[in-house]
This record gives structure tokens, sequence and C-alpha cells, in this order.
């Protein structure tokens, strides 16, 4: 579970500014030294993985107690041009479920950015 926010000139010391959050990880803009032919875009991210919890409804919780009361700011920011969202990916296989609550989905709703499930369907 990450927020995470890209720009193409994305400052990322600016972001953690405005938040007051400490980031999990930042990229300044720029060729990835690891994929050199892919995003260029700066990046700041709020993740929370395993390492804190294996339940998802955890690891939701602790992204959106940090960030549920910076809805103005992260919309200025999508205004600013900055792509603004919360990334859920993973490993899925034929029987896996990921469920929000009622609540869940209305904590993330009035967030105002968009939610994103990326999973990975590889054979393992």
């Amino acid at each position: 579970m990450t927020l995470a926010i890209k720009k193409g000139d994305l400052d990322p010391g600016e972001i953690t500014r405005r938040l007051n959050l400490q980031p999990s990880a930042v990229r300044l803009p720029g060729p990835d030294r690891w994929d050199p032919r892919g995003d260029t875009d700066g990046q700041w991210r709020l993740q929370c993985d395993e390492r804190t919890t294996k339940v998802f409804s955890e690891q939701l919780d602790v992204i959106l107690s940090a960030i549920e009361g910076q809805a103005q700011i992260l919309g200025a920011l999508k205004v600013e041009g900055c792509n603004v969202e919360l990334a859920v990916s993973g490993y899925g296989d034929n029987d896996s479920q990921l469920s929000f609550s009622n609540s869940e989905m209305a904590r993330v709703s009035r967030l105002g950015i968009p939610l994103t499930l990326t999973p990975s369907l590889s054979e393992r």
C-alpha cells in the first residue's frame, strides 16, 4: 500500500514540507539508474508493506491515518499537475481476494484521489 506522488519536475523536499510527513522513498526527476529508459518523473512515496504488517486492512489504516488530514493539500497537488494516488500492488493467485469494508472505502473516497490496484498474476 503506497501513497504515490509523481511529477516531471517534482521537488520531493517540498512535498515533505507541505504534507509534514516523512516519506518512505523519494526520487528526484531524471532517469532511473535501474531503468534508464523508464519513468523519469520525480517521486514521493509513503509506503506500508508486510514488514509493518501482513494484514492488508492494517496497512491501509496506517497510510490513511497518516494522510486523512491532508486531503486539501493532496487536492492542491493534483491541481498543480501532480499524479497523486493510493496504489495497491502484489501477487495474486487463482483464489486471491482483496476486500475493503464500507468504512475503508469511505475513508479512501474522502481523500479525493484514485485508488489503483495492480495485481501480479504471474505463476510462481
